[in-house]
């Protein structure tokens, strides 16, 4: 019990002292962190999908759209039920026609996965997401979509 307690102190005064410095530990956000900040200036949402357990929402995929670049953006961002949580979690983006396949993000993050960005254009995209939570795997995959 005593040396738990010791080492929690010193983990404490660690983080403590990282955010003392403006430090985020690696794959965390800062609490401001959002979608729309994720992703950068000049993106607005267009479309979104939530992935829901039979209790909770568990995460939920934005795909957002620059018309001055004429580029797609797709974040997979964690809920309050599954922030904090190391969990494999992913974001993929795929334009009609570029020749350039499918662009992802994926891995254990405890906050969100992306920015998953390309060119689109005037074509259509094919975007989505996934989560891993308690025993489920929970993916969405957009048909071609949101053309031009």
């Amino acid at each position: 019990m005593r040396t738990s307690a010791r080492r929690s102190a010193i983990i404490a005064s660690a983080v403590a002292a990282l955010a003392a410095l403006g430090a985020t530990p690696a794959g965390a956000a800062t609490a401001a962190a959002t979608p729309a900040g994720v992703c950068g200036s000049g993106y607005t949402q267009i479309d979104s999908h939530t992935f829901r357990n039979a209790s909770a929402e568990l995460a939920r995929v934005h795909l957002f759209y620059n018309a001055s670049t004429r580029s797609n953006c797709v974040v997979t961002f964690h809920s309050a039920s599954t922030g904090g949580y190391a969990l494999t979690t992913g974001a993929w983006l795929d334009v009609d026609g570029d020749g350039k396949g499918q662009a992802k993000d994926q891995g254990a993050y405890s906050s969100y996965a992306g920015p998953v960005r390309l060119a689109a254009g005037s074509r259509c995209v094919k975007w989505g997401g996934m989560i891993e939570a308690g025993v489920g795997t929970y993916t969405y995959t957009s048909s071609w979509e949101h053309c031009g």
